[in-house]
């Protein structure tokens, strides 16, 4: 499976259990994997094969405290209740969203509120045998992607009068039809990234201090999964560098082709892209340091 990793950027929710299963070397099913996701230990992403209707969004973090209700969507507030790589408190941000309506396909990360953790609570109950949930979360299914972008999706309504319109969000008043979905579409699926289920691994990994204390600290495993608390630390370690080396890390297209440069003479040529992508990074990093 470990090779299969390095192959593929996802893996379908079976997919990860049965990884999951070597790797811990106990049964996990798919229920235990939504399980992990729903309690915040492993990120879930949605495959939306094709394309859905859905409203841009740019998110703002505005504050952090302690909340367990979601407040009224007509204010495009949106509560995290932690995040499941960092565990940090409650995140309250804003969503700015866009008019017009656009349309979104590939791979895209569930936010797990609203109607989102509600799609994955049905299915785990499901498959549980358990009872079918009926309490109805505020709030739309929401899902992103790392840069940031903010997506809500939509779905098709033809009977108007069924609606509560008093719950709708003025934006959609020109968007004739279109509303919140209520549950994940019926042609999309649950998946995870193959790095959610490396961050996974690195979480398990955290817990092996006190071996280090009894037996020693062991020398750096170059072949292990890099963890979300290192990721940060390499991606400021990165903009100190890039600082000294006068490279302008905020300008990532530009940046990335210096640094490519670089890598051509040490003879490990590394893409632009792939560089780019990680510099990318580096303003959640900052932003994620100076919040802690």
């Amino acid at each position: 499976m470990k090779k299969l990793l390095k192959l593929k950027n996802w893996l379908t929710v079976s997919e990860a259990a049965r990884h999951l299963s070597i790797l811990f070397g106990e049964d996990v099913t798919e229920a235990d994997v939504l399980r992990f996701a729903l309690d915040g230990h492993l990120e879930l992403s949605v495959r939306f094969v094709n394309k859905a209707p859905a409203r841009r969004g740019t998110e703002s973090i505005v504050a952090r405290a302690v909340i367990t209700e979601i407040p009224s969507r007509e204010a495009n507030i949106v509560v995290e209740t932690y995040t499941p790589r960092h565990r940090r408190p409650t995140t309250i941000s804003v969503t700015t969203w866009e008019e017009d309506i656009d349309y979104i396909d590939g791979i895209w990360d569930l936010l797990m509120v609203g109607a989102g953790r509600t799609s994955v609570e049905n299915r785990y109950q499901f498959l549980t045998d358990g009872p079918a949930v009926e309490t109805i979360r505020e709030g739309g299914l929401l899902v992103s992607r790392p840069d940031g972008t903010r997506s809500e999706v939509l779905e098709y309504r033809s009977k108007l009068e069924s609606l509560d319109k008093s719950s709708i969000a003025s934006s959609f008043d020109q968007s004739d039809h279109y509303y919140p979905a209520e549950a994940l579409p019926s042609d999309a699926a649950f998946v995870v990234r193959t790095s959610a289920l490396q961050d996974l691994e690195a979480l398990m990994s955290e817990s092996e201090p006190a071996l280090e204390r009894q037996f020693g600290r062991p020398e750096p495993d170059l072949d292990r999964p890099v963890g979300p608390r290192e990721r940060t630390t390499l991606l400021l370690i990165i903009t100190a560098l890039a600082k000294l080396a006068n490279v302008d890390v905020s300008r990532p297209s530009k940046a990335a082709l210096a640094i490519e440069n670089e890598t051509v003479k040490l003879k490990a040529r590394v893409a632009p892209r792939t560089i780019e992508d990680h510099l990318r990074r580096i303003p959640a990093a900052l932003r994620r340091e100076i919040e802690d």
